[in-house]
């Protein structure tokens, strides 16, 4: 079975790889040929729900987005929530998201205020899912069981960091996830573009790894030693493949990973250029990676478990 691709919608923006009109409407016409009817965008993501919006064709797209929750303290306040799920659905021009998430916790805010109004805009029928993306699993279920006793509608849906190279969900997350029946939508599956970088690339900030990209998370994220070393065998691996190494890790996330297909789980890929597009739907198709190919990848993990981050929230490894 394919796994589901999603279109990561950071880069549909004015300053972005699809900043004019013209360059989206060719994008989203790629997408739809090639069988991707999902977008994902966010609060965070400056110009990118207006830029979907004005967008002639975005209507025939399923869009996911997310609040800005720990990202903007404060913003999952009964208040805020109602007035900015209300604005991204005018930003992005529809009537309905398929999923809403909470892009990170709040400490700032009860979760019992912040389900109270979420279930409020639910019923509205602003959304049809309740996502999550950067919750722990304790979190998770305390969001599950209270919104379960309040009888809101309830979280089935969880976006999460996931790669070759950080893979700390799968005992963390998984487990709790696979129990109250949520789905996962894996995000950075080529964890920021650090696997198809080589030291040299990382060394001349290439990307989003210098000190001023995103804050330098990115850079504080994977480039580790241990981390920097695991490239040259990455790199390996591809060639012994035959495959390119952003494609051995779209289809090691695909196919060979504790993601599931048949249970909705979903690949959610981002891209520069509309070739980017096509290759990594095109590398999905193909289904999954060598068993020795698969072999090596977990050997390598091995080898960087205990430097791998978590995710871009909480982004060191728990004991």
């Amino acid at each position: 079975m394919q796994i589901k691709a999603v279109f990561g919608g950071a880069a549909l923006n004015p300053h972005g790889a699809f900043s004019t009109d013209a360059a989206v409407q060719e994008a989203f016409a790629l997408l739809k040929r090639e069988g991707v009817t999902t977008l994902d965008t966010a609060r965070l993501y400056p110009g990118s729900e207006e830029t979907i919006g004005r967008s002639p064709g975005h209507e025939s797209f399923i869009i996911d987005t997310k609040l800005l929750g720990g990202f903007g303290p404060g913003s999952l306040k009964r208040d805020a929530v109602l007035a900015d799920a209300q604005d991204s659905l005018k930003r992005c021009q529809i009537d309905q998201f398929d999923i809403l998430y909470l892009h990170a916790p709040d400490a700032t805010v009860p979760i019992e205020e912040t389900l109270e109004a979420v279930n409020e805009v639910y019923k509205k029928g602003l959304f049809k899912r309740f996502g999550l993306s950067n919750y722990t699993a304790e979190q998770v279920q305390e969001v599950y069981d209270v919104a379960k006793a309040k009888g809101y509608v309830l979280p089935s849906v969880y976006q999460g960091n996931y790669s070759p190279v950080a893979r700390h969900l799968e005992f963390l997350l998984f487990p709790t996830l696979r129990k109250l029946n949520m789905v996962f939508y894996a995000y950075s599956p080529l964890a920021g573009g650090f696997l198809t970088k080589t030291p040299a690339d990382l060394d001349a900030g290439a990307g989003r790894f210098n000190a001023q990209a995103i804050g330098g998370m990115y850079k504080n994220l994977y480039d580790k030693p241990a981390l920097r070393e695991a490239l040259g065998e990455w790199s390996d691996i591809a060639a012994k493949e035959g495959t390119s190494k952003a494609e051995l890790a779209y289809r090691w996330v695909g196919y060979n990973s504790a993601m599931k297909a048949e249970l909705g789980d979903a690949v959610i890929f981002g891209a520069s250029s509309l070739k980017q597009i096509e290759q990594t739907v095109q590398g999905l198709k193909k289904g999954g990676l060598s068993k020795e190919a698969a072999e090596r990848i977990e050997q390598l993990w091995e080898k960087v478990k205990d430097v791998a981050p978590i995710d871009n929230w909480n982004s060191t490894k728990r004991d």
